[in-house]
């Protein structure tokens, strides 16, 4: 067995093979590297892979990390989000939504601290979920929390430095992922918004259509699904004043 050998056993989706459609994309998406016409960031270093983490309040009681390394929902609480989810998100302010930002704030991902609700950066409410961008001590992360406020599925965005300004009127893109099987998977995605960013919708190549929430600087959204792990399997459309710009995530720096 040589060092490939070894390395493929960790690979999460060794085995699949990618559809047609992955394949079309994925070629297509080399040859705009390979002809110059590929959007490339020059603002920094592509961002990090990161884990979604489940903490609960044990360990938020221990006031340590003891987190799950598993990237997903809890069971029972993924099933109660995928049921209740709807397209369209209901915005939250930070006095709202205090209970979740305690919870996320004292859950040792990122760091563990206090909450107050100027440490809210974007709150939407989806059925019974929450997601949440918020700052905390060692820097920016997104919670995404089911009813009881005990456990939440989080990940660190950012060092306590932030991350750069975006330019205005555009977009980024910081993270996207799918987690769970079958009827229990779901997708995030979350990105930074220049000034001037009024909204930001995701359609998926099934044809669902859904808004995202753009909030102090951030864009993010979630949904039931698999797309989030799939190559361009959906379009991004920014709205910025009287311009209207829609992307592939691969086009997005």
């Amino acid at each position: 067995m040589n060092d490939l050998d070894r390395l493929a056993v960790l690979d999460p989706a060794r085995g699949r093979e990618p559809s047609a459609m992955e394949w079309t994309r994925s070629e297509a998406f080399v040859e705009r590297v390979m002809d110059g016409t590929a959007r490339v960031s020059t603002s920094g270093p592509a961002p990090m892979a990161r884990r979604w983490a489940v903490a609960g309040a044990a360990a938020m009681a221990a006031g340590a990390v003891a987190a799950i390394a598993v990237p997903a929902l809890v069971p029972g609480d993924a099933e109660k989000a995928i049921a209740s989810w709807t397209a369209m998100p209901a915005s939250r302010a930070g006095e709202q939504v205090m209970p979740q930002a305690r919870a996320c704030a004292a859950n040792g991902v990122g760091g563990n601290s206090t909450a107050e609700p100027s440490d809210v950066l974007l709150a939407e409410q989806r059925g019974d979920a929450t997601l949440l961008i918020m700052r905390k001590d060692d820097g920016i992360v997104e919670c995404l929390m089911v009813g009881d406020v005990d456990r939440a599925a989080s990940m660190a965005l950012t060092d306590a430095g932030g991350p750069p300004p975006q330019a205005e009127g555009t977009i980024n893109l910081e993270t996207m992922s799918s987690y769970g099987d079958g009827d229990d998977q779901w997708s995030n995605i979350v990105g930074l918004a220049g000034p001037g960013v009024t909204a930001v919708e995701v359609r998926l190549d099934s044809g669902a259509l859904l808004q995202a929430s753009v909030k102090s600087g951030w864009w993010a959204a979630w949904w039931p699904g698999p797309e989030g792990g799939e190559v361009d399997s959906m379009t991004i459309t920014v709205h910025a004043g009287d311009r209207t710009t829609s992307y592939r995530p691969s086009e997005l720096p």
